[in-house]
């Protein structure tokens, strides 16, 4: 049973980073399934890796579209920061998990907050206007 639902409330009009947003959300409906249902400790730990390595790809290629935008430079270093600072959270859940403490769905749901409420919903949404050039980017091209 999926834990997040994906909505068009989600999307920020960009195709590729909405499709990114969405395999995300896959990711971390399947960690809160391990998490929640007892999977085995390799499970929750290949999950968790997956989300570290999307989301660093994520990011990236978020930023790129920035930068290809019309987006204000204080907007993207704003931006670039609160990539930083869910980066770091992903890290504490992993290192907390690699260093043997069990992970806690309270502790995932609070980063799916963060993610989806703080991060999607509010900063990403801010980017739609800046990225109307850039609804046909795609990754491979580099370019709108």
């Amino acid at each position: 049973m999926q834990y997040v639902v994906w909505c068009n409330m989600y999307c920020i009009n960009v195709p590729y980073i909405d499709d990114q947003h969405r395999n995300l959300l896959e990711i971390i409906n399947r960690y809160h399934d391990a998490v929640s249902s007892g999977k085995s400790r390799e499970s929750i730990f290949e999950t968790l890796n997956a989300l570290i390595k999307y989301t660093e790809e994520h990011f990236r290629d978020e930023e790129e579209i920035m930068a290809l935008s019309d987006c204000p430079p204080g907007e993207i270093e704003e931006h670039k920061k609160l990539h930083e600072q869910l980066v770091s959270d992903i890290f504490r859940l992993h290192s907390d998990y690699a260093n043997g403490k069990e992970p806690v769905v309270h502790d995932m749901e609070l980063f799916l907050n963060d993610w989806l409420i703080k991060h999607i919903l509010i900063a990403d949404k801010k980017l739609t206007p800046y990225c109307k050039n850039l609804r046909h980017y795609e990754r491979n091209r580099g370019q709108a």
